[in-house]
């Protein structure tokens, strides 16, 4: 479409003439009297250059064009003047945007010049706009499928969480189960293990690798024949070395798993002891991994609290005392201190709630509200 090229002035033969000038420009020419005329023109069609005279009736050049701005502010503005008034320039700058001025009378080439250089400044201005609106538009659709995109990310990574926490949990069922232990052993072992790790301060971001490890922390024992794992007596020397083979089945079994490869130290080192005279590493103090220390301590509180085919369950007040008797020896004294703090009713606490949750968070913030509930009862003890 062509550009539109607005013409005001009172004089009907300056009209005419700055028409003669411009034709054949390739532009569409528009032609006002007056300010009221010249407003109502731009109020209804698109101009590319206004050329407005500086001494009008009733509403000046500089008014007509400050107005104008209004209505067309990208319109390229020319004033025109029979006098070098100053004062009158210096308003047509300030208000109307003035970008150049013609004296009469004009140099018609200097005219059409002057004219095509606002035609190809406004052509300019509009496609910048056009460019930046469709950037916009473009930044926009790119935030949305960003977010679209995000969302999906979200939701299959809650997904896939979801379903290796389901996978974990019918691994555990099926471990325990081969056992006879009915009694969700490795859940709770795993709820305990995560309770001790808050209060011995592990770092909040080992957590889920730690409850993940001990809720695995025999799955080497899928590699144990039945004949072994489930005899009901004493062991041989030849069936002791294959059980505890089973800590050495498991690292292998979880190494390859991509999710599990930073939640092996518990099925790892849990049978080792403090003091050097554990399996199969026989590490001792501090080179045994923090996870497997503080694991040590809850699963032979759990075995020993336990009901077995073998033995019945042993009460809270014992178990304590033989955990309390080998700290230094089986397991780490700060450790084992930081437990024997713990009262029995946290302990039964955090078994009823381990029987309830089978997902790390949720473990996890059941821990939170027992440790929240337990804080003010130890804080009254201890008065």
């Amino acid at each position: 479409m062509a550009a539109r090229i607005l013409l005001i002035d009172d004089e009907p033969n300056v009209l005419s003439s700055l028409r003669r000038a411009l034709t054949g420009q390739g532009c569409e020419i528009l032609l006002a009297g007056s300010g009221p005329e010249a407003l109502d023109i731009l109020a209804q069609t698109e101009v590319a250059v206004i050329i407005c005279d500086q001494r009008l009736p009733g509403m000046s050049g500089p008014q007509i064009l400050a107005e104008s701005i209004k209505l067309r502010p990208d319109a390229i503005r020319i004033a025109l003047t029979q006098h070098a008034d100053l004062k009158i320039a210096q308003r047509s700058i300030n208000e109307g945007r003035v970008s150049h001025f013609l004296l009469k009378p004009w140099d018609n080439q200097h005219l059409r010049t002057v004219v095509r250089e606002g035609v190809r400044r406004y052509e300019l201005q509009q496609e910048i706009r056009r460019l930046h609106e469709v950037t916009s538009r473009q930044r926009d659709d790119l935030q949305q499928w960003s977010r679209l995109l995000e969302r999906k990310v979200l939701e299959r990574t809650e997904a896939l969480h979801t379903a290796h926490e389901e996978m974990l949990d019918a691994l555990v069922l099926a471990l325990d189960s081969r056992e006879h232990r009915t009694g969700g052993h490795s859940r709770r072992v795993a709820v305990y293990c995560l309770y001790l790790a808050l209060e011995v301060g592990l770092a909040p971001e080992k957590l889920e690798d730690l409850y993940r490890g001990a809720l695995l922390h025999d799955i080497g024992k899928i590699g144990v024949p039945d004949t072994v794992l489930l005899k009901p007596g004493s062991l041989s020397e030849k069936e002791r070395t294959i059980i505890e083979q089973h800590v050495v089945i498991g690292h292998r079994v979880l190494q390859g798993i991509g999710y599990l490869k930073h939640a092996l130290a518990i099925p790892r080192y849990h049978h080792e002891r403090f003091d050097g005279t554990g399996y199969v590493e026989r590490f001792a103090g501090t080179a045994i991994p923090l996870e497997a220390r503080i694991f040590a301590v809850v699963d032979v509180y759990d075995a020993l609290r336990s009901h077995r085919p073998y033995k019945d369950a042993m009460p809270h007040d014992q178990a304590f005392a033989i955990i309390a008797d080998e700290a230094g020896t089986h397991f780490d004294p700060a450790i084992a201190s930081t437990f024997l703090r713990i009262a029995k009713e946290t302990w039964d606490s955090l078994a009823r709630s381990a029987a309830k949750v089978n997902r790390f968070d949720r473990a996890l913030a059941a821990c939170g509200r027992i440790r929240a509930d337990t804080r003010p009862r130890e804080r009254s003890a201890a008065a």
